[in-house]
């Protein structure tokens, strides 16, 4: 057994050899077993190259000699219709722990919207997995610190001296949901290999991942360093497409350029939004009104309203922050809901942009238009299980029912409310409602 192995690895050399010194004849050998049609005088030339790799093979060799050519020739095969021995191909695992070793990273982001506001293109740093600073074409400068437990943005102007801060009191710590390290959980079975493409001069490798319906990532890496060149963000159900490239990675930026400190001489504004919990309870159309940064509603003459009652409680989609209700017992045992909060001011063109595509079911007229929402049937049940602890008296979860429904106002001067049925409404009563919805002054 020990001779045979000897005489194996020594034959084994030999044929790597003539396979290193002989590449051309053995891929005519190769187009042979690919083709019947070939002129005569090449396939004696072939056939002549055929058994001298033959007669090599099978001299002396044995099984285990037989079972090596065999892997032997499989390798060469994979080598030249692309598999991974020339280098060329790599593993998603290595681009994984490529990433993994770098802390920072910068990159060029650009979105593409089919309709909708278009958003500039900026340059993104990441300091760390809290800290980020984004350069936006306009010229403005954005920081964003989440180490705390109330994060903190700066937006900077410097053509006109001037800053926007806002503070998430009670929102945090948090770490950056970016990119990266979305793409560093891809796992190696459900990413798919694309293979490579010549960019620059440079040969990249493609990996593909659909985490699920709503996102379609494309990263091309270089295999040389085994880190991404560019990525590709599809948001199939927003219409956008992202795209990240001009990477550097442990780029020499200082920390000082992830300050949130605003430089001398700016006009600075500050902003507070409120993450922290919040006690369920009753309020007055003047807490609503003083708790929002936008226009705030209260329903006033409804006739068919048995209650109405006004309420704050914890943002049930967030799960913190606070929420006001305005909830509504019909006559006929009906129980509706008018859902206001600073999200829907906050995120206004973020919320319209979504809102447009859902269907627009009613319109008054007095210029207020109701939209459906995608996941209608889950948004009310959380508001009204949300309105069932607050006001239990008023609503008993036992009686959610299957009929239940949301619909997004967009009323006529661009503010947002959200309402949530128990039970189907006529079309008759949510113009009605939507007409007895009455601004809340600040006096």
């Amino acid at each position: 057994m020990t001779h045979d192995r000897d005489q194996l690895e020594r034959q084994l050399e030999e044929l790597g050899r003539a396979v290193s010194a002989s590449g051309s004849i053995l891929d005519r050998v190769m187009q042979q077993v690919r083709s019947d049609e070939v002129p005569a005088p090449q396939r004696r030339e072939q056939a002549t190259a055929g058994l001298a790799v033959r007669r090599l093979l099978m001299s002396k060799m044995g099984k285990f000699a037989v079972a090596a050519a065999i892997i032997v020739a499989a390798m060469i095969c994979i080598q030249q219709f692309g598999g991974s021995i020339d280098g060329a191909s790599i593993a998603w695992a290595d681009v994984v722990k490529q990433l993994n070793s770098h802390a920072t990273y910068k990159w060029r982001q650009r979105v593409v919207r089919k309709e909708g506001p278009q958003m500039p293109t900026m340059q993104v740093y990441h300091l760390n997995r809290t800290q980020r600073r984004q350069e936006v074409e306009d010229g403005s400068i954005h920081i964003i610190d989440m180490r705390g437990a109330d994060p903190i943005t700066v937006e900077l102007y410097p053509d006109q001296k001037k800053a926007t801060v806002t503070k998430l009191v009670g929102f945090g710590p948090r770490k950056d949901p970016d990119i990266i390290e979305m793409v560093k959980r891809f796992d190696e079975v459900s990413t798919e290999r694309l293979g490579t493409k010549e960019q620059n001069g440079k040969t990249l490798y493609g990996f593909r991942h659909r985490p699920n319906e709503y996102n379609d990532f494309t990263v091309w890496v270089d295999p040389k360093t085994k880190l991404p060149v560019e990525i590709e963000l599809i948001h199939t159900n927003r219409g956008q497409t992202l795209f990240l490239d001009e990477f550097e990675f442990d780029f020499a930026l200082g920390p000082e350029a992830f300050s949130t400190e605003v430089p001398a001489g700016y006009e600075v504004k500050t902003i507070v939004r409120d993450y922290r919990p919040v006690e369920s309870k009753a309020v007055s159309a003047q807490d609503i009104r003083n708790g929002l940064n936008h226009k705030a509603y209260t329903v006033a003459g409804l006739p068919w309203a048995q209650k109405v009652s006004l309420m704050q409680t914890v943002d049930p989609l967030m799960q913190q922050g606070r929420v006001f209700l305005t909830a509504v017992l019909s006559d006929d045992g009906n129980v509706i809901l008018i859902d206001q909060s600073n999200t829907h001011g906050d995120y206004k063109d973020a919320m319209m942009e979504w809102i447009r595509k859902e269907k627009l079911v009613l319109e008054t007229p007095g210029g207020a238009k109701l939209h459906t929402h995608p996941n209608g049937a889950e948004y009310a049940r959380l508001y009204l299980e949300s309105l069932a602890k607050a006001d239990p008296a008023l609503f008993d979860i036992k009686n959610l029912s299957e009929e239940r429904f949301t619909r997004m106002i967009v009323m006529p001067d661009g503010t947002i409310l959200g309402l949530s049925a128990n039970r189907q409404v006529s079309d008759e009563r949510l113009q009605q409602l939507v007409d007895s919805l009455k601004e809340i002054s600040g006096d």
